[in-house]
């Protein structure tokens, strides 16, 4: 009778180890499945459909009323570095994609034709969303000096370019001037993290009261980044070969 208590205690051991070990089998496997998203670049649309949405608003660029509709409701995004090569420029492609703005985001070590068979691997697709930037201006910031050459541009010159967007970019639109087709965004300050990318407007460099489109980069621990480049004009066509497929 012992012997069999002790038979029964043992197997009622076995089956609740067996359910816990599994439960927490599948509780790992969750987070490692959350995590595998969260680091996936790889784009949910296709190559084709991509190259159409850039297609899509390059036929926009000099049309600021129809432009407009894309840029009411959106000023910011979010970017990680860490999907990306780290010291290696990114090429943000403005495309339209299921009636919406989005960038698609590349690599230039990958954005060229020896990459051609496997192009779509290596783009990342950037939804925008609005962000109240009273949670920028309302915080107090350090003053960093870094050495040459780098990104960081001081607080208030951020905050002022991001202000100046979400007060004139519909005059910016319809100023007359054509819109680009992607930003050049330089990573050599930048870290392997998340960064929230706001768009700007900031003074032409030859004509201060001519303002450019901008994006600037908030590491989201009190500093700021740019260098952020419009193109056209492209700086090495060789490494823009997304553009030879439109």
């Amino acid at each position: 009778m012992k012997i069999l208590k002790n038979s029964l205690i043992i197997l009622l051991f076995t089956i609740f180890g067996c359910n816990s070990d599994q439960s927490n089998f599948d509780a790992m496997t969750e987070e490692e499945n959350s995590s595998i998203n969260q680091t996936n670049s790889i784009s949910a649309y296709s190559l084709e459909e991509i190259l159409n949405g850039i297609r899509k608003w390059d036929s926009l660029r000099s049309n600021p009323d129809e432009l407009l509709q894309y840029f009411e409701s959106y000023n910011a995004f979010k970017i990680d570095m860490a999907l990306f090569p780290q010291g290696n420029a990114l090429h943000a492609y403005a495309c339209i994609l299921n009636g919406e703005l989005k960038y698609a985001v590349i690599s230039e070590v990958y954005d060229q034709e020896i990459y051609q068979d496997s192009l779509i691997k290596y783009i990342k697709i950037v939804d925008l969303h609005y962000t109240d930037i009273a949670v920028l201006t309302e915080q107090t910031y350090e003053n960093y000096t870094f050495p040459l050459p780098t990104q960081y541009i001081q607080a208030a010159d951020a905050i002022d370019r991001i202000e100046e967007w979400n007060t004139n970019y519909a005059a910016w639109l319809s100023s007359g001037s054509t819109v680009y087709q992607s930003f050049y965004i330089p990573t050599y300050s930048l870290q392997a993290q998340k960064y929230s990318v706001y768009f700007g407007l900031k003074n032409n460099l030859e004509n201060a009261s001519v303002k450019d489109a901008d994006l600037v980069l908030d590491s989201n621990a009190g500093s700021f980044y740019d260098t952020v480049l419009l193109q056209p004009p492209f700086i090495n066509n060789s490494k823009n070969y997304i553009l030879d497929l439109l």
